[in-house]
């Protein structure tokens, strides 16, 4: 058994293979889509001739950090009494 296997997944019945088909492989789940907005500005940085790297680099940033907010929103939200 190789170490990480829960890093590969099967894709014998695809021919090809997008940013949303991996997001959908590995189950990135988020409803708001920050999540798969920075994984597809990661996965290729300044390679897709509208942005340079750094620009797509801090987007992907960003994007995290306002996620990272949302959850810390809803952290709150959920440790406040029921009205």
């Amino acid at each position: 058994m190789r170490k990480h296997n829960h890093y590969f997944k099967p894709v014998a019945h695809l021919t090809e293979v997008d940013v949303y088909r991996t997001c959908d492989l590995y189950k990135v789940d988020d409803p708001s889509g920050a999540t798969q907005h920075a994984i597809k500005k990661l996965l290729l940085p300044g390679g897709r001739g509208v942005k340079d790297r750094m620009k797509d680099l801090q987007e992907a940033r960003d994007t995290l950090d306002r996620k990272i907010e949302m959850m810390q929103e809803d952290e709150r939200a959920e440790e406040l009494p029921e009205a």
